[in-house]
């Protein structure tokens, strides 16, 4: 089997090269990350403003404290104070988790804001919530469409503050190069299934899905177990609400729904299984919306869908408002607006299966284990393809599903430690023993893929090292002063400690991104895709500097490159400048280029030492840069990094070095200069010698005339308001093409 696996692994290596090739932008692993959003008592917060003002939390957070842009990567949850982040696709397991940690840094950021704005500390916490909490309809978001709220209320009558859990779902993929040379050499007959009509290319792909949504689900066990970092337990005392300490590892997997009635027998035995058992549950009213609550599900990508019901939604209201229907006694709305979501239901269940979903992580754990556990899904999910016997005794019948969950609760009650019930074989065996057997089943294809280090923190827990809540659970019960657990599960935990986690786990969010800011680049598959989001994160960041996460590395990790001699250091950073289409002037502006632009300069005046200042007051930003203690200096010098639009296309923004030219749009006018500019500075601030009293101010709307903020005008009033003018102000730009005009 190992020269199979061996095999296997040097397809799949080039399956994944051809689909980076063919669509760099895609991926094969993502993560959904869920957050609760707490005040200063860590009780949820709900809604702000009053009458036809208030609003939700969650929207008045992503409205007013998102920059537009990350925005798109959140959205509101069940309730006024659930947010979700959910990252790109990424064809390293890594890259995901470190978007995930770039997202969670963004909403840190976001909740500092607004609290400054109410005087008050906010906090995110993962998992369930701390305290007991009231939850009705009026915990639902007013801006969720129709059919959604008709779901989640119907949810809420079901499954009541159940609900109010948050977690990490884990989405997972194989490349399309892989199916589709695999497809290709399947016989006629392999493509007929029971001498029925030929098997095509998207069956292939949604028949294996079915298959890893089967098999991984004898896994969910070992992912809650490793992954458990929710030992917390809502109760009261003395009639107040209180926080104890469980003495269970997942409180979250315990406390969210489950329904057996959802998690049938033969459900993901095959695709047919899977279609005719989902209608089913449909038309029964058993499965509704998108309530098919597995640990482990197939998913297709149903957008369209999603797009129709709300459309649906909203224009019927519209229609009926406008009385261009007459409704009957016998089809009142509520009863046509079901049966539309019964339709769209029907509709998108029979859609090609495009991902693995798991849903059984609390999050919250250290970014070592993080990337861990995706890591070894990421490996089950490569083995199952690669052999048909692997997990393959997992049938999906009733003493399976009834083991299987089981086995969850036992995970989620005492995790590393529980004892189990083998999946495959039906013994017991203990959670370290079968962690230790299912590494062992992917250790191979782990060093032939080159992430065997990654599985480091399993093979520990495997000798002994805890998990995150048994870290929780002993760091807990030395601040309360007690030696056992039995103890410490009656002591009430002080609002203090909880602060005092959620401080020290956003102080390790702050390490975690200048660790990720000095090693993604060593990712080459994904390094464009997280230095995009990098810049968006920064570029959010800089307009506020009393934000806790700067989204850069240490200063002591910054590596200097070696340049052959002072020209080409300059004309390299040139390049960089002329590659961002900072355009203004004209119809087809490209304000976050712009914006892109200025983070770059900001950047890389602070991370050598240089103090800098960010303009952000309206559209167009600006920056003042000096040398230590002088930025208020006698002489300003000034420039911008805008440019006109290109002539003829884009193609513009690629420079290109030809004999003693370099060209691009702005390499004259005038981003040359403002790489000399800057190097110079840089320079001189290291060079030992004394300083020349003079500063720097770059403007992003230079070529439309700066007549809006943040032009030089606006920016030099700002700074007379404060008590500072330059003496000397002088333009260093030029613009003619011999350099003498």
């Amino acid at each position: 089997m190992n020269n199979g696996i061996e095999e296997f692994a040097e397809k799949y290596q080039l399956a994944r090269e051809a689909s980076i090739k063919a669509k760099p932008e895609g991926g094969l692993a993502g993560l959904e990350i869920e957050w609760n959003l707490l005040d200063s008592e860590f009780h949820p917060l709900l809604t702000v403003g009053v009458g036809p003002d208030q609003q939700s939390f969650v929207d008045y957070l992503r409205s007013k404290f998102i920059s537009p842009r990350l925005r798109d990567f959140s959205q509101r949850e069940v309730f006024h104070w659930m947010i979700e982040w959910a990252t790109q696709p990424y064809y390293h397991p890594q890259s995901a988790i470190y978007e995930s940690r770039l997202l969670e840094g963004v909403l840190i950021n976001s909740l500092s804001r607004v609290g400054r704005d109410f005087d008050d500390r906010l906090y995110t916490w993962h998992g369930n919530l701390p305290f007991p909490t009231s939850v009705d309809l009026d915990s639902i978001p007013g801006s969720w469409h129709l059919a959604k709220r008709r779901y989640l209320e119907r949810c809420i009558h079901l499954y009541g503050d159940s609900l109010a859990t948050t977690g990490t779902h884990t989405n997972l993929s194989l490349p399309d190069a892989l199916f589709e040379w695999d497809f290709m050499q399947l016989s006629e007959t392999a493509r007929r299934k029971d001498a029925g009509p030929p098997l095509h290319l998207d069956e292939f792909k949604s028949e294996f899905y079915i298959t890893a949504a089967r098999r991984m689900r004898a896994f969910a066990c070992l992912f809650i177990a490793t992954s458990a970092a929710t030992p917390f337990l809502a109760g009261s005392k003395n009639g107040q609400p209180v926080v104890y300490l469980s003495k269970f590892d997942s409180m979250r997997n315990l406390t969210f729904p489950n329904p057996i009635d959802l998690d049938v027998p033969g459900l993901y035995q095959t695709l047919n299984s899977y279609l005719n058992i989902s209608y089913d549950l449909v038309r029964k009213g058993i499965r509704f919306g998108n309530n098919n609550w597995t640990p482990t599900r197939a998913r297709s990508f149903a957008e369209p869908v999603e797009r129709l019901i709300e459309m649906t939604s909203d224009e019927l209201h519209d229609l009926y408002g406008r009385g261009l229907f007459v409704l009957g006694q016998d089809q009142p709305l509520d009863e046509i607006v079901n049966q539309i979501e019964v339709q769209n239901l029907l509709a998108r269940i029979n859609l090609p299966m495009a991902r693995l979903e798991i849903r059984s992580d609390d999050g919250g754990n250290p970014l070592d284990m993080e990337i861990a556990n995706l890591t070894l899904k990421y490996l089950l999910l490569i083995r199952i393809y690669a052999d048909r016997e692997f997990g393959r005794k997992f049938y999906y019948e009733q003493m399976d599903i009834t083991r299987a969950r089981k086995n969850e609760e036992l995970a989620s009650m005492h995790g590393m430690g529980a004892q189990i019930t083998n999946p495959f074989n039906h013994s017991p065996v203990f959670m370290r023993d079968f962690l230790s057997e299912t590494i062992s089943s992917v250790e191979l294809l782990a060093e032939l893929l080159g992430l065997s280090d990654n599985l480091i923190p399993l093979r520990e827990l495997v000798s002994g090292r805890p998990n995150q809540a048994e870290k929780l659970r002993t760091k807990i019960c030395s601040e309360l002063g007690v030696l056992t657990l039995d103890e410490c599960g009656e002591v009430p935990i002080p609002l203090e400690i909880l602060q005092s986690l959620a401080e020290e786990h956003e102080r390790q969010v702050i390490k975690d991104v200048e660790l990720i800011a000095e090693t993604y680049p060593a990712i080459t598959e994904d390094q464009q895709k997280l230095g995009e989001m990098f810049q968006y994160c920064r570029e959010d960041a800089h307009i506020d500097p009393q934000l806790p996460i700067r989204f850069r590395p240490r200063p002591e990790e910054m590596i200097e490159i070696s340049f052959p001699d002072k020209k080409s250091e300059i004309v390299s950073l040139a390049e960089k400048l002329i590659e961002i289409p900072s355009v203004t002037a004209g119809a087809e502006e490209r304000i976050d280029e712009v914006v892109r632009a200025a983070t770059l300069i900001y950047d890389y005046f602070r991370n050598h030492g240089l103090e800098a200042r960010y303009f952000d007051h309206s559209r167009y930003p600006a920056i003042l840069a000096g040398f230590k203690d002088m930025v208020d200096a006698p002489v300003m010098l000034c420039g911008h990094f805008d440019v006109v639009a290109p002539n003829p296309d884009d193609s513009q923004f690629s420079p290109h070095i030809d004999g003693d030219y370099l060209w691009g749009r702005g390499a004259a006018d005038m981003k040359t200069v403002v790489a000399t500019y800057m190097v110079w500075m840089k320079d001189q601030l290291h060079s030992g010698d004394k300083n020349p009293p003079v500063n720097l101010l770059l403007v992003g709307n230079e070529e439309n005339g700066e007549q809006e903020p943040m032009g030089s005008p606006h920016v030099l009033e700002i700074l007379k308001q404060e008590g500072y003018a330059p003496d000397l102000f002088i333009a260093g730009e030029r613009t003619g093409e011999q350099g003498d005009d």
